[in-house]
């Protein structure tokens, strides 16, 4: 405030007389911000969104948290004349409208599913803000119409803020333990339902599954019998089938943890919607006719106006957000069988966007990082170059040829464990889903020569070993096609490798947590990098092999074995898997890096943390949470083993 008192009257002046309008004002445009652009960080990938999502999501609490404080100082002071008084009168009407704020948008009430656990800390906010309110309120108090058309406003206002206390303890860990063994058994119901086409058949195998992810994300797995089922009705999808369910599935998963859905897809929660609207239309039309405008500053008027035209809008787009859902469609295929519901299903179906994730894969080239300059050391210092390594990820649109490539791995998997009559082994499961390239290698009877490069070492080293091997097969072979003019073939031969080789390194150097619990092997990669920025001729492939990888030379196969033993080197591993891998015929060299690849990714997703996964939804979504579901629903997955389930089974 001292400093406050050396500014130019006239400076003064405008900030008392716009410090509360700027912070309600403020309040509103971080609302409207959440409003829309809340939702797009499930079908985005992009950072900014994220950004901005997350500010206006820190900010908006404590704006009108504290505009809501300014409210209390200034109608302390009673002192003015009839004109201010007036304005204090219809500025202390914007209370309710704060506490309105501060239950925020269906959209968003979690930025992280770690907010759900601060469900108390927002019952006491509760509490506290709503106190702060009625003390403005009261401070104003009189008889004019403008105190009648506050009473439902501050309705609506504590039922919205109550909302978001609701559906936040609803959605913490405990809450949902609890709520996902009494809901599971009523999801078979809705199989039971004859599907008239596709998309009704996807949308009702993810309700179903969900409660089966919900349960093992709990820790909790349902028992054999449900899960044989679960096996059997993703088994008869074809891949974009699969994914389509699995994408529509995390799409009921992310409205479960992160908005209102809860709530508001409950028959309390369309009443809650239903009374919320009336009242807020109600006010603002009784505000239209019976307020004389011209008693108060036309400033405030304007913001009132705003300030009710934002909470229409907002019960507006809860109502449209309510019936162009999933949930709203599953109601109606639920209830259906006649012409109307049909004709409403399809007529949503036909207004609802299908995107329900960015459905794009995240690429981290190594070879282009590490031939731009290093940053300075103080970079990494301050944690920047974390920023900066965020820099060399392109994303690539996941392909029908990728989907049928990972889908069919895994379903083959699944059948031959099923042929074998050891579907429900732990010993053979384990042994199955923990392959990395080894399962394929196997088959093809090459595992002893390859076994140094993956069952041998680290994943993490594993991963780097075959991503530059990987790259200079594909280069070799790109060469030799180009001597035969036949080089755009080579591209499309190995698109799939180098998309998953890509998408597992940015895996390693951005989401390491993803990998398994508490990986973060950055020695191997950061020693990589190193070695790689000391290449001088990467524009030439044989140069590059030659100076990057010849340090290996002159080792027969017993001394490279016991060199790999002690130095576990990259750049050496590389040169052995590459000669190893160009000794082979090129359309078998493709397909087993083809398989190891995705048997790879396939490990990294048995091996990934349920609640990694959970934090991607919010990113745009991540390839590697869709295979995980997919193991999941096809029996590919060791948690029923790992955790003491309580086993639930589904109703015959």
């Amino acid at each position: 405030m001292t400093m406050l008192k050396k500014l130019p009257e006239e400076v003064l002046n405008l900030w008392n007389n716009w410090e509360i309008r700027g912070m309600v004002l403020l309040s509103l445009l971080l609302q409207t911000i959440l409003i829309i652009f809340g939702p797009r960080r499930k079908t985005n990938a992009r950072s900014w969104i994220r950004v901005l999502v997350w500010s206006a999501y820190l900010s908006a609490d404590v704006v009108a948290t504290v505009a809501l404080g300014n409210l209390a100082r200034s109608q302390g002071d009673s002192s003015g004349d009839s004109s201010e008084k007036a304005n204090n009168s219809i500025q202390a009407f914007w209370a309710p409208f704060l506490l309105l704020h501060l239950g925020g948008p269906d959209t968003i009430t979690a930025y992280s599913i770690e907010d759900n656990e601060l469900w108390l800390r927002h019952l006491l906010g509760l509490v506290v803000q709503v106190g702060v309110a009625f003390y403005v309120f009261s401070r104003s108090w009189g008889s004019g119409i403008l105190t009648f058309i506050a009473i439902p406003m501050f309705v609506v206002g504590i039922a919205k803020y109550a909302e978001r206390t609701w559906v936040l303890w609803s959605s913490c860990s405990k809450s949902l333990k609890n709520s996902s063994l009494s809901d599971f058994g009523d999801s078979y119901s809705l199989m039971r339902t004859p599907p008239q086409d596709l998309q009704r058949d996807y949308l009702l195998q993810a309700y179903v599954f969900s409660y089966i992810s919900k349960l093992v994300m709990q820790d909790r797995v349902p028992g054999i019998p449900s899960l044989i089922k679960s096996r059997e009705l993703i088994s008869k999808n074809e891949a974009d089938g699969a994914f389509k369910v699995v994408e529509a599935e995390l799409g009921l998963i992310y409205n479960m943890l992160y908005t209102k859905a809860p709530l508001i897809y409950s028959r309390a929660g369309i009443i809650l919607r239903c009374i919320s609207s009336l009242l807020s239309v109600t006010a603002f039309i009784t505000f239209q006719v019976k307020i004389d405008k011209h008693d108060y500053s036309t400033t405030d008027i304007a913001i009132t106006y705003l300030l009710f035209a934002a909470a229409v809008f907002l019960e507006f787009y809860a109502f449209l957000c309510l019936v162009f859902s999933d949930w709203t469609m599953i109601w109606l295929i639920d209830k259906g069988g006649n012409a109307l519901t049909n004709a409403i299903y399809s007529l949503i179906r036909k207004l609802t966007r299908s995107e329900r994730w960015s459905r794009s894969i995240s690429q981290f080239n190594l070879i282009s990082s590490a031939f731009e300059s290093e940053p300075p050391k103080c970079l990494e210092l301050l944690g920047i170059d974390e920023m900066m390594r965020q820099m060399h990820v392109n994303r690539k649109d996941l392909n029908g040829e990728l989907q049928d490539l990972i889908f069919g791995h895994l379903r083959k998997k699944a059948e031959k464990m099923k042929e074998d009559l050891n579907f429900f082994d732990k010993n053979l499961r384990s042994k199955v889903i923990r392959q990395r390239g080894d399962g394929v290698l196997e088959r093809e009877g090459l595992l002893l020569d390859f076994k140094w490069c993956t069952t041998e070492v680290e994943f993490s080293r594993s991963i780097l070993v075959w991503y530059l091997a990987t790259d200079i097969c594909y280069r070799v072979d790109k060469d030799a096609s180009n001597a035969d003019k036949d080089g755009s073939n080579v591209s499309t031969e190995y698109e799939t490798s180098r998309c998953l080789s890509e998408y597992m390194m940015y895996l390693l150097v951005i989401r390491p947590n993803m990998l398994s619990k508490g990986f973060g092997d950055d020695e191997g990669y950061l020693e990589t990098l190193r070695d790689l920025r000391g290449v001088k001729y990467h524009g030439d492939v044989v140069a590059f092999i030659s100076e990057c990888y010849g340090e290996s030379r002159g080792y027969d196969d017993r001394g490279f074995q016991s060199f790999w033993k002690t130095d576990k080197s990259v750049l050496s591993g590389v040169d052995r898997l590459a000669r190893q891998l160009l000794l082979l015929e090129p359309e078998k060299r493709r397909d087993m890096i083809n398989g190891v690849w995705v048997e790879m990714v396939a490990y990294a997703a048995a091996q990934c943390p349920w609640k990694e996964h959970t934090h991607q939804l919010r990113r745009g979504g991540e390839l590697l949470t869709h295979v995980s579901l997919l193991m999941l629903h096809l029996g590919l997955t060791e948690h029923n083993y790992m955790f003491p389930a309580t086993f639930v089974e589904a109703p015959e």
